[in-house]
């Protein structure tokens, strides 16, 4: 009995209001794993009665001057320097960290998980409360009264405090396994996705790790969250490399058929569909289905080699659009020319008609109109070019412009 005392572990004495240093709540939570969840709901209460809360801000300071003179990891070459930069001045946890830090992550989701359970929410509700950025449950959490009904104190405003830790220990958590995602990431570079998106993914993925992570199986975070990050990011490269979405299944075909292809071309042949599908282990009839379903997208804005600034969204025809000569009435433009070119005189007008096709010919050169006038080519192209210049006068221009637009 003398024993059992000595070894049951001890509630915490606490200020109000005291910030606790992390150091102490490790101290604290360093027991069997078997009393681990009883040692966390006592450490909780311990909390909430006297409305402390952890010290955070001065963890991270800690740990940066900890982490000032240590080697930081070898980085893969991103070709990002900046972002290269800011990863190596986070520290990155070891070991003996990674524990201590599900350890604490475990200890506030539970602390919560009791809180709002004080308050009247289910364990599911508080399941899902938790996934949330801090600022949804916050705003939430501010409608409940001011104490939870109930044996013993328990301040909604130290649940509001417990809740914005949170989220901070969990951005410190993700913050030194950040080097995690890079080696990863630096597998799957120029496969259709920019580096950053694919880093913003894998980055994102952590969460997930942290949430289904357990400390008590005695492996380590990073061998864990490398398979979270490496699914995350091969996610994003199916949904995201091909501008019309492609089912999975039929990519991950088709990277198998690529590897065979490659393989046949450095044995020196290429392998026919028979011979694919004997290597990859799938009917011939899935390879050329698979295969038919390649389509190689080209961006409209492309420019076309030869003419400067002309991009290939230039070069396509506007199927709505009506073609111009089918759009003018026969008639109304007809009956306009006939107008406009009424005070010319009659060589002047014949000169126009049969240079220009206007009766629905074919356009005569100067040399067939001069021989049939018994004039030169020359004069053909003085009396034409007078004849044009009396039509483009303003009067005249106004009434064939709805023509031209």
């Amino acid at each position: 009995m003398v024993l059992s005392t000595i070894l049951r572990p001890k509630t915490p004495k606490l200020g109000t209001r005291q910030l606790v240093p992390v150091h102490e709540l490790d101290g604290w939570l360093d027991v069997d794993t078997d009393q681990f969840a009883t040692n966390c709901r006592k450490v909780a209460r311990a909390l909430a009665k006297a409305e402390a809360t952890l010290d955070l801000p001065g963890y991270r300071e800690a740990r940066k001057a900890d982490s000032s003179g240590a080697t930081s990891p070898d980085l893969p070459d991103i070709r990002d320097a900046l972002y290269s930069a800011d990863l190596k001045r986070i520290p990155a946890m070891d070991r003996p960290e990674e524990f201590a830090m599900a350890r604490r992550h475990e200890f506030v989701r539970s602390a919560l998980t009791w809180a709002l359970g004080r308050f009247g929410f289910s364990d599911a509700d508080t399941e899902e409360l938790l996934k949330l950025p801090a600022r949804h449950v916050l705003k939430q959490v501010s409608k409940l009264p001011e104490t939870a009904a109930g044996r013993g104190h328990l301040s909604r405003l130290w649940l509001e405090r417990m809740l914005s830790q949170f989220e901070d220990l969990r951005n410190l958590y993700v913050e030194g396994a950040l080097y995690i995602v890079l080696s990863t990431v630096n597998r799957y570079r120029n496969l259709g996705v920019d580096t950053p998106d694919l880093i913003q993914e894998g980055n994102a993925s952590l969460f997930q790790a942290i949430d289904g992570f357990d400390w008590r199986r005695d492996v380590r975070f990073r061998t864990y969250a490398q398979y979270w990050v490496h699914q995350a990011v091969l996610k994003m490269l199916y949904n995201s490399s091909r501008t019309v979405r492609v089912p999975i299944w039929v990519q991950k075909v088709l990277g198998k058929i690529r590897r065979a292809q490659e393989a046949g071309r450095r044995e020196g042949q290429d392998l026919s569909h028979a011979e694919i599908a004997s290597r990859i282990d799938v009917p011939e009839s899935k390879v050329e289905w698979v295969l038919s379903t390649r389509r190689y997208a080209v961006s409209l804005d492309a420019e076309i080699g030869g003419d400067e600034g002309a991009n290939l969204g230039q070069m396509l025809p506007d199927e709505d659009q009506v073609p111009v000569p089918e759009s003018v009435p026969v008639g109304d433009l007809g009956a306009a020319l006939n107008d406009v070119m009424a005070d010319l005189p009659v060589r002047e007008q014949g000169i126009l008609r049969r240079r220009f096709g206007l009766d629905g010919d074919e356009p005569e050169t100067l040399g067939e109109i001069a021989q049939d006038l018994g004039i030169t080519a020359e004069r053909v192209r003085q009396l034409q070019n007078s004849a044009l210049g009396r039509i483009k006068r303003p009067g005249k221009m106004r009434r064939l412009q709805a023509f031209v637009d």
